[in-house]
């Protein structure tokens, strides 16, 4: 069967890869070994004990020497006009610019010599990066297509999943007011906050409402750098306004996390002036996880799959499969805003308020609707002959998903309603927090998964 006209066009105004190869490369190499080294230091952070502090900060070190080496090592059939070594120092000069974000507020430390300290961490990304650069260069080529907007792209999304969790470990440990201002952190610049005194209390929960702060920071330097790639990286005009979208998602969930605390624009810390809003608590809940839903779809656009097209499911399916994706993609919105609302209520009113039981009870009736369509579309996506692997790919993962999501819906309510009401971040068991806060970064996994499915399903020709 001929391929349709449009997508010969779009084919052709596009390529097989977006232009500007090697700076994709360093992006998405710099970004991505940063922001394991963000979560493992965040976990080395959490657990107890020096051995396993240091295990983990010694993997924050090594994320970044894999990341240069990524970075170096060159692709089969792609041209580059940077040595390896100068990749690799690239993406520890990305690296350092980002930390940054962190290792600045070290100028308000009590520690003697904070920029000594400074210039050493960041010296210290350059020499691993390196180091990675130096082991890429003697290693064999990548057997890939080259595609690294793609991988950036995927890099963004992985980050945003990561505030994400933080975000529900913050809820979780009903420490969402644990600092009281914004933009400022107890009347510091939020980059300047000392980190002696974020990690001071682990009762108070500061460490982590900062962490989620620094965190969404992180997240919008990327979003730029995304929109700015995707403009300069991919002819299409569509898709540089997908990373105008993801911009605005981004500076809009980052006003309302900070609106929720304050509820008001002020730098007061004074609790007469504040009124901190519920509401803005649920709908920024529920916008990261569209966020990170429309960047998972920024990454399959830019796919070398994509480009492609010449996606198949068989003959005389397309219709009813693209329209039990949407429905399943709308029940799941739905389901997400009312998981958003019993967290949240929750946490402000108590898991026993009258709001918080109503949303309880939508929460589950949805939940067994999901389920069901979901299985079904997963079924249909995974098991059904003639289809495309990307196809069999979500619906396989959207079984297990589903799956997984159950499981944890039931530990999670059962821990929560299980427990009294709590007074400090102490009195929440680490145990429930695992729960809650997996229950809902997977269900932020099954509304990605749910959306790549409606676009994917547009990609197909209508007449396949």
């Amino acid at each position: 069967m001929a391929m349709p006209t449009k997508v010969k066009e779009d084919l052709l105004s596009v390529g097989d890869r977006p232009r500007f190869g090697d700076a994709n490369r360093i992006l998405a190499a710099g970004f991505g070994s940063t922001t394991l080294m963000w979560l493992f230091s965040y976990l080395a952070i959490l657990i107890p004990g020096a051995v396993v502090g240091e295990f983990l900060f010694a993997l924050a070190v090594l994320s970044l020497v894999g990341g240069g080496w990524a970075a170096s090592r060159d692709d089969q059939g792609l041209s580059t006009t940077l040595s390896p070594l100068a990749r690799g120092l690239l993406v520890g000069f990305v690296s350092a610019i980002l930390n940054l974000l962190v290792v600045v507020s070290l100028l308000r430390s009590e520690m003697a010599g904070g920029i000594g300290w400074i210039l050493g961490i960041l010296i210290g990304c350059f020499v691993a990066g390196g180091i990675g650069g130096l082991i890429g260069s003697a290693t064999k080529p990548w057997r890939t297509d080259g595609n690294w907007l793609t991988v950036f792209c995927w890099v963004a999304a992985g980050l945003t999943f990561f505030m994400i969790v933080t975000g529900g470990v913050v809820t979780g440990f009903e420490a969402g007011l644990a600092v009281p201002d914004w933009p400022n952190s107890y009347g510091h610049n939020m980059l300047l906050y000392p980190l002696s005194e974020m990690v001071a209390d682990p009762e108070s929960g500061v460490f982590f409402e900062h962490a989620h702060r620094l965190t969404g920071m992180f997240v919008g330097l990327t979003a730029i750098a995304l929109c700015i790639t995707l403009w300069i990286s991919d002819m299409r005009l569509w898709v540089g306004l997908l990373g105008v979208l993801v911009l605005a998602l981004v500076i809009v969930q980052g006003v309302l996390g900070g609106l929720r605390v304050t509820g008001v624009l002020t730098l007061s810390q004074d609790a007469s002036d504040l009124s901190p809003s519920t509401m803005l608590a649920i709908v920024h809940g529920v916008l990261a996880q569209v966020l990170l839903a429309v960047m998972a779809m920024v990454a399959a656009v830019t796919s070398t799959r994509w480009r492609r097209g010449g996606l198949s499911i068989g003959s005389g399916r397309l219709a009813t499969d693209r329209q039990l994706a949407v429905v399943l993609l709308v029940f799941l919105l739905i389901q997400l805003i009312l998981g958003a609302a019993y967290r949240h209520l929750g946490t402000d009113l108590g898991t026993r308020a009258p709001a918080a039981t109503h949303a309880l009870l939508g929460h589950i009736v949805m939940a067994v609707l999901v389920a069901v369509v979901g299985v079904f579309v997963g079924l249909r996506g995974a098991s059904m002959e003639g289809r495309d692997r990307v196809f069999v790919w979500l619906g396989r993962t959207l079984l297990v998903s589903i799956g997984v999501q159950i499981l944890l819906g039931i530990g999670a309510v059962a821990a929560v309603l299980m427990r009294p009401e709590a007074g400090t971040t102490a009195d929440v068991p680490a145990w429930e927090v695992l729960l809650t806060s997996g229950h809902q970064a997977n269900g932020a996994l099954l509304l990605v998964v749910s959306l790549l499915m409606v676009v994917w399903y547009q990609r197909v020709p209508s007449e396949a």
